[in-house]
């Protein structure tokens, strides 16, 4: 049980993300953010560099951005971008999980306010309980940024990213839905306020999806897979 690929958003775009953020700090002493935004998804698109792509043809899929779309446009295409990525992760690691998981794929992308170029997508959704009135759910993320996840704040102010940067970052919210699936809050007795993981490391990530959705623990995973290594 190991991941085949990255899921890393810049290399998808086949560009330096250090200087794209270098260009994008210069362009932004005479450009609005939407423009700076703009021009970065512009850079990722002609695939300067020639980095290898993970995945050749889902990144064929991305929406093309270009330096003269409003902001509006940056952001349904980021949410487009986004979608096809949270896809990629979903079947990534559905391919990977131990038979008889319990993951759901479930595909709905967020866009962080004020930033137009990051955003996270739910991929996975796993039940792990019900009552006549509520389910316990562990959803599954994936998001091209770094940043620190706030349970306490609300689901309006949850993402805290550390930088405009582009990074990746695996996570899992415990959550507690409605029979009409509306959200009721998160799960404050379940992992860090909440907080099921949250990783930048495919395997990692891989291991604790795998962990919710079996309900076995990591240490039988880990020998699980030292066998099938053997």
């Amino acid at each position: 049980m190991s991941p085949a690929s990255k899921l890393q958003y810049g290399e998808r775009f086949g560009d330096d993300v250090k200087k794209i953020v270098r260009s994008a700090l210069s362009i932004a002493s005479v450009s609005s953010e939407a423009e700076v935004a703009s021009a970065r998804y512009a850079r990722w698109f002609r695939g300067e560099t020639g980095e290898t792509v993970p995945m050749a043809t889902s990144a064929k899929k991305f929406h093309r951005i270009t330096t003269d779309m409003a902001a509006a446009e940056v952001i349904a295409a980021t949410k487009e971008n986004l979608s096809i990525l949270g896809g990629d992760a979903s079947d990534l690691f559905t391919s990977k999980l131990p038979t008889g998981h319990r993951m759901r794929k479930a595909i709905r992308p967020t866009i962080l306010p004020n930033a137009p170029h990051l955003g996270a997508c739910k991929f996975g959704e796993i039940v792990t309980g019900r009552s006549q009135d509520v389910f316990a759910v562990t959803q599954l993320f994936i998001a091209n940024f770094d940043g620190d996840i706030d349970t306490t704040a609300g689901s309006a102010n949850l993402y805290k990213p550390r930088s405009q940067d582009f990074d990746q970052m695996f996570f899992g919210l415990h959550l507690i839905l409605g029979r009409d699936g509306n959200l009721l809050g998160f799960n404050p007795t379940l992992g860090n306020k909440g907080v099921s993981f949250k990783t930048k490391d495919i395997t990692a990530a891989l291991y604790n999806v795998a962990s919710v959705s079996t309900g076995l623990s990591m240490e039988d995973l880990q020998a699980r897979a030292a066998v099938n290594r053997r």
